[in-house]
């Protein structure tokens, strides 16, 4: 998980980015106390910074301080209300708490901000998967290989979910899924999108 929230918060940043390195090591050897000093002490600088506010929201889920990386978090989306990295992430912490309504919430924001954005969907498909649903878990992990056919977890899912079920052969779950992905291609590629 620690991976997941890194790999979608700590792009680029232009406040202070001789800064945002140090705190960005910081979190990256889990040391959250001082992460979490790094970045206050540069948000009194720069108290609206999304992205600051971002990486400290970040910083304080992975210390377990939920509460206070919610009021971060939603903070930071009070200033950029439609901003799909932090509204991700906010899902995200909600999964780390347990509050798997919340997350499914804000996850389904995201995807209505950027339908295509990085595992959305496949976080979205372990929740419902979570709740005993698996054909609506198994619906969500195809629209995340879709969309994003590198999402390794995704396809373990679908296999695991297949190897359960036993009605899918899979070959056909390979040929369908690889046939969709190469039509999304295409589509993308004549629209010019990709």
């Amino acid at each position: 998980m620690v991976g997941i929230f890194l790999s979608f918060c700590l792009w680029p940043t232009y406040a202070f980015p001789e800064r945002m390195t140090r705190g960005d090591l910081l979190l990256y050897e889990r040391r959250y106390e001082e992460a979490i000093a790094f970045w206050r002490e540069a948000l009194e600088r720069s108290p609206e910074d999304v992205e600051l506010l971002l990486r400290l929201g970040v910083a304080l889920s992975l210390k377990e301080d939920y509460a206070e990386a919610e009021r971060t978090l939603k903070r930071a989306l009070q200033i950029k209300p439609e901003d799909p990295k932090l509204t991700y992430n906010l899902g995200l912490m909600y999964i780390r708490w347990g509050k798997d309504e919340e997350a499914l919430r804000y996850l389904k924001r995201t995807l209505k901000l950027v339908d295509w954005y990085p595992e959305a969907n496949y976080h979205i498909g372990l929740l419902y998967e979570k709740k005993g649903l698996e054909d609506e878990a198994l619906k969500f992990y195809v629209r995340e290989v879709n969309k994003n056919p590198a999402c390794a977890g995704a396809w373990r899912r679908i296999f695991a979910l297949r190897d359960r079920r036993r009605d899918v052969p899979t070959w056909a779950v390979v040929l369908v899924l690889g046939a969709a992905g190469l039509t999304l291609y295409w589509l993308a590629m004549r629209r010019g999108t990709i």
